[in-house]
């Protein structure tokens, strides 16, 4: 027999993404008949598995894995060599070795895996809402589910019964049908293939609307809700299925009362990031249109990431001004929290720098003094916002600005131990989870202007962890090496508000915003003095084919934005074709 050690020594491969095995026990074995597992590495002699239990040495069992490359499902009888307790996630590493493979028909490999062939475990990894999941979660989440069948007739789900489970059909057809009040059935609906029923047993547990009745022979997959919650506890990453579970409902459902938000009515998607979604809609009797945030599950199910999240609302509702976004309402729905705020037609900063890198100084000025005003009401309400960056500043129509996102704000001289922000803008006390001010708020605000007026972040890369160390250690670099006209106010405006030492940087956002102001007023009278001068008229002519005029107005408008900002007065003249 092969020994232990005999074992370690042979050449084992890694797999680049966690790869999915089933072990399936003995009939006798009353907590689990089949259990799926993550394949840590293998070799021709054994293979090495992360389990959520463990086993007896010496035990054999029966292992189905999944091959890949040759797109197939190999199977195996094994024995526990040795196991022990992982070091994260309460799971166990467990080491087993081949006895021999089993080789086994297509008919009779449901009887050597307790009724799973490779085609159920095809079928179930391969929905579209498993994908959605992480692939270290994946096994966590199988391992919820049961496998059933039923035969035609059978009302698996009944109108009036309190949720409990959610269902993925398989195979076969199901009817749903809702009980009148005058006794009559009336179906509604058909379930088939690839279909999910009673979902909102997950989503809200609430009584049943409709009766379901297998209309032919049925393979489904259940996944009780309790089940379901408890995994959420160990492995808080799989609560994603949630987020995909309401999104698809919300976004699909051709019933308008699915897609109610309290007083609002969901329409389309318009945008997401790492924390939530966001949707267009209105009011459902002033027919006013709303922007509404919904949190994702894995950080809505999470008690500390939620405060946060209704924090925000809260704060911004007393935030009355014009400069930052507005909230009307927060409602908690599906498990989660959505805050519907007021619908704005714009772009963000971050889409505006991305298509025309560098702003002309008088724009530049025009949007931070909005930043900086909005900021300094926030920061008079003892408000924090910690996220100041391009992505958090919409712009409208008529370049009015709107501070968004105040999810991560705070009392001045909270600690961030989380390091919550965006790399690229943090300040160096805000990286090292030292307590923040509002002086946080004026180095992410210098970073921001050094990029409007540059067209580029003045400390930047794919390492993170190098950019949070130039952030902490390394000196700003002179912003005037990517734009030598830059006027000398801007530049020293810009380093002493990202001082790396917080008492060396303004002493209020106010007081940044009146040097703004100060600085912009200079610029306009520089540019009026020139009114007083003797004008004189420089002509340039230029000569280029048909096919090269969208190309000329583009760099004819750069060319007079950045002439206007200088002073200059330009009157572009229309085509005159050559003979």
């Amino acid at each position: 027999m092969t020994t232990d050690r005999d074992l370690r020594k042979v050449n084992r491969k890694k797999f680049s993404r966690p790869n999915i095995a089933l072990i399936s026990f003995a009939a006798h074995d009353k907590q689990h008949t089949n259990l799926f597992v993550n394949i840590q590495n293998y070799s021709v002699q054994g293979v090495l598995v992360k389990s959520e239990r463990s086993f007896e040495n010496n035990s054999e069992l029966k292992l189905m894995i999944q091959n890949h490359e040759l797109e197939r499902w190999d199977s195996f009888f094994c024995r526990v060599v040795w196991q022990q307790d992982a070091k994260t996630d309460g799971a166990v590493n467990i080491g087993l070795e081949f006895l021999f493979p089993v080789d086994v028909s297509k008919d009779e490999s449901r009887n050597i895996h307790n009724g799973l062939s490779p085609e159920d475990l095809d079928f179930i990894l391969n929905t579209r809402l498993l994908a959605t999941l992480p692939k270290e979660g994946v096994c966590s989440f199988l391992n919820c589910m049961t496998q059933i069948t039923l035969k035609p007739g059978f009302r698996f789900i009944k109108q009036g019964d309190q949720g409990d489970s959610l269902y993925i059909i398989q195979k076969g057809l199901c009817s749903i049908q809702i009980l009148e009040a005058d006794k009559t059935m009336r179906t509604v609906n058909q379930g088939r293939e690839g279909d999910v029923i009673g979902e909102m047993a997950l989503l809200t547990g609430e009584t049943r609307s409709a009766n379901v009745i297998s209309e032919s022979d049925m393979i489904l997959w259940k996944l009780p809700r309790e089940s379901f919650d408890q995994a959420c506890q160990s492995d808080p990453d799989i609560r994603e299925f949630l987020t995909e579970l309401l999104t698809n409902r919300l976004e699909k459902s051709t019933i308008i009362g699915v897609r109610n938000v309290g007083r609002y009515i969901m329409t389309h998607r318009i945008g997401h990031g790492g924390w939530s979604f966001v949707y267009k809609g209105k009011h459902k009797s002033l027919n006013m249109p709303v922007a509404i945030k919904m949190m994702k599950h894995n950080q809505a199910m999470d008690d500390d990431f939620l405060e946060n999240f209704r924090r925000e609302g809260k704060l911004i509702a007393r935030l009355n001004h014009p400069n930052i976004v507005q909230v009307y309402d927060i409602e908690e729905l599906y498990r989660t929290v959505f805050i519907i705020m007021e619908c704005l037609e714009g772009e963000s900063l971050e889409a505006l720098l991305d298509r025309k890198g560098n702003l002309p100084f008088s724009r530049a000025l025009k949007i931070l003094i909005q930043i900086g005003t909005g900021l300094a009401h926030a920061h008079e309400q003892k408000i924090i916002h910690r996220d100041v960056k391009p992505d958090n500043v919409f712009i409208l129509k008529d370049d009015q600005i709107k501070l968004l996102d105040f999810g991560l704000a705070c009392a001045p001289g909270e600690e961030d131990f989380e390091q919550t922000g965006t790399i690229h803008y943090m300040s160096p006390e805000q990286i090292e989870g030292d307590p923040v001010d509002h002086r946080s708020d004026i180095y992410s605000f210098g970073v921001l202007a050094y990029e409007m007026f540059t067209g580029q972040k003045p400390f930047f890369g794919d390492d993170l962890m190098a950019v949070m160390n130039m952030h902490i250690n390394e000196s700003l670099p002179d912003p005037r090496e990517i734009v030598p006209d830059l006027p000398e106010s801007i530049t020293n405006l810009i380093f002493k508000a990202c001082a790396k030492n917080q008492d060396e940087r303004y002493d209020s956002m106010l007081e940044l915003v009146e040097q703004l102001t100060a600085i912009s007023n200079t610029l306009k009278e520089g540019v009026a003095l020139t009114s007083n001068v003797e004008k004189e008229i420089t002509v340039l002519l230029i000569t280029h084919n048909k096919d090269q005029k969208l190309t000329l107005t583009k760099l004819l408008d750069e060319f007079s934005q950045k002439a206007e900002d200088k002073g200059f007065s330009l009157n572009i003249a229309g085509n005159t074709p050559l003979n």
